[in-house]
């Protein structure tokens, strides 16, 4: 309520400003934990792959799967620190905002994904 009382006698541009704020504190929230993490495409670099290419084996290796657009850990793998979400807002052609999650792979989930490139 504090919120909407705040956008109350604003600009529009100041409430998009505010609003744009707000929404840069909650992904900073949700993102809190990911700044050392790797996305697939760091990761494949390493070994001359691209990351859809990385993306490919981990999936032939039933490592991650595709769920709503985003790559998730299987349930194998789940809860072991291998992964985690890095959450950015995207814009729809309407221009309605959507948060887009994106798999990144701690050092632990690098080493693993090394290991098993390596065999």
């Amino acid at each position: 309520m504090l919120k909407i009382l705040r956008f109350q006698k604003k600009s529009e541009e100041d409430v998009l400003n505010e609003a744009g704020g707000i929404i840069t504190e909650e992904l900073e929230e949700l993102n809190r934990g990911t700044q050392f993490c790797y996305t697939a495409t760091e990761i494949a670099k390493t070994y001359g792959m691209s990351g859809s290419d990385l993306n490919s084996f981990l999936k032939d290796w039933d490592v991650i799967f595709k769920k709503d657009g985003a790559y998730q850990l299987t349930k194998k793998y789940r809860g072991l620190g291998l992964a985690t979400h890095r959450y950015s807002v995207r814009f729809t052609c309407d221009g309605k905002q959507k948060l887009k999650a994106s798999l990144v792979w701690t050092e632990e989930g690098r080493r693993f994904i090394k290991d098993l490139i390596r065999g």
